[in-house]
Parts: C-alpha cells; sequence; structure tokens
C-alpha cells in the first residue's frame, strides 16, 4: 500500500480548539516507519486509542478541511471504529487519513468515514477497521527494563525544584523515568533537563542533558497516580556511552549490572 505523505488542507475553523492538529507521517520518516498489517495487532492498537479517548487528526482525501477529535470507541461485533467530531455541520462523507500521536508517537490509517449528527455540535464517523496502519517505531535503540531491588534514580533541578525520578528503562538513546503525578505534573513533553545525575546503583553518570519526548500517566495499585517520561540523551559523551553500553550488556545477560563497580 502507498501511503501519502501529506494531504493539502485549508485552515480548519470547525477544529475543536481543545485538540492538537496532527500532522501526517512525512516521507522522510516513512521510511523508518512500521507497517503493521496483522488484524489482531491493528485491533489492540485501535482499542488502546479508543480506551483513552486518543485525540487525532481526519484529512479528507479531497483536500477539505480536517477535523480535530477523538477516537472514543471500537465497536465488536461489527469492526468499527468511531471518531467523535465537534462541529457547526456534517463533513462529506468518504476516505480520509486518521492520525494520531500517543505518546508523542504518530500512526496513521485510511478510513472511508460515514458521518452522523449527535447531540448539539458533536458529530460521529464511524469506518471499518483498517486492514493496516503505518507506525512510527518507538525507538531507535532496543530498551532494557531495570531489574528490580537496587535503588535506580534520576537527581536534576527543573522549574525551580529538586525532581527524583525512579528509572523503569535504559537504552542507548535515552531512559524511561517514572514518578507521582503529584509532585511532577508540570513537566511536560519537549522539556529538556539539565545536569541529571542519574544514580544507576553503584554507577553514576554526572551532568546529562535529557529531552522529554514522551508523557504518559497511569495508576499503580501501589503508587497510586503516576507519571511515565520518556526521554532521549542529548550529546551523550563518549565515557559516558561507553559505560551505558556496558550497563546494557550486563543486564541483558543478567549478571547484576547495577552492583558491579567495575565497568
Amino acid at each position: 500500500m502507498i501511503w501519502p505523505s501529506f494531504f493539502s488542507r485549508n485552515p480548519a475553523p470547525e477544529a475543536d480548539p481543545a485538540l492538537p492538529l496532527i500532522d501526517p507521517i512525512g516521507e522522510a520518516l516513512a521510511q523508518t516507519a512500521l507497517q503493521v498489517d496483522d488484524p489482531r495487532r491493528v485491533l489492540a492498537v485501535l482499542r488502546d486509542l479508543a480506551m483513552r479517548a486518543e485525540p487525532v487528526t481526519l484529512f479528507p482525501a479531497d483536500g477539505g478541511a480536517p477535523q480535530c477529535g477523538r477516537l472514543v470507541q471500537v465497536v465488536e461485533p461489527g469492526e468499527r471504529v468511531v471518531v467523535h467530531v465537534r462541529g457547526p455541520q456534517l463533513p462529506a462523507n468518504g476516505a480520509a487519513l486518521v492520525v494520531a500521536a500517543p505518546e508523542g508517537l504518530r500512526l496513521q490509517f485510511h478510513a472511508d468515514l460515514t458521518w452522523q449528527q449527535q447531540a448539539g455540535d458533536l458529530l460521529s464517523a464511524r469506518a471499518p477497521l483498517p486492514a493496516s496502519l503505518l507506525q512510527l517505531q518507538r525507538r531507535r535503540f532496543t530498551r532494557q527494563e531495570t531489574p528490580l531491588g537496587p535503588a535506580l534514580r534520576a537527581v536534576f533541578q527543573a522549574k525551580g525544584k529538586r525532581r527524583v525520578l525512579t528509572v523503569d528503562d535504559l537504552s542507548l538513546g535515552g531512559v524511561g523515568l517514572r514518578g507521582p503525578l503529584a509532585e511532577h505534573r508540570d513537566l511536560a513533553a519537549g522539556l529538556r533537563l539539565e545536569r541529571v545525575r542519574l544514580e544507576l546503583g553503584s554507577v553514576v553518570l554526572m551532568d546529562l542533558r535529557l529531552d522529554i519526548c514522551s508523557r504518559r500517566a497511569y495508576k499503580s495499585f501501589l503508587a497510586g497516580e503516576q507519571l511515565h517520561f520518556g526521554c532521549e540523551f542529548v550529546d551523550l559523551g563518549e565515557a559516558s556511552q561507553q559505560t551505558v553500553q556496558k550497563l546494557l550488556a550486563r543486564m541483558d545477560q543478567g549478571t547484576g549490572a547495577f552492583q558491579d563497580t567495575a565497568l
């Protein structure tokens, strides 16, 4: 299947101003994107979007104005997706490109939309489940989940406060951090963290820079409401890169990487 990289479009006065306009995956990114055509995987991805009422942008194939809404339901049986949009009038039925950006990582699929008027200005678009999705790969580097036991944390100053977050995972490209929502709700994707101290058991990496690339809220049975931040290393020095590589090798082998100081 050929995936168009861009749909010509006009300004979208009908779009919900509270929702973002999400651009389609461009040609340059499409070369490294993953086409998902396993029906079970497609269904699982769409279910996940619907559970969170994920924001989406609909780009009509005829070049009309895009619509910003939410993917709210996967109907089974019947195998249909349902998107809700707010607007003054029903758009024309027809083909569209549906684009989402869960956790900041875009995916898109083609849909043949049928529109219906709901209560007030609420509009509903239904479409058969797509046969495939185009999805940006989540990481350039393999992620390793950190083992339980040792104290693994990141310490830094941000927005005038000292922050301490738990390290959930590590890769050559970055690190996943976790902390209470109540303490870190002011940290958002796009923020650069300076002078981060990464404490991985007995191994300490100093003065790192991290970009927050994604933020996800979830509820833990034991810890309550939490935030997970996907962070990318910025200009990681050669010595630090070598240390991270050795840590990942030890983790992969299950040899207690965080307890060994002889790296």
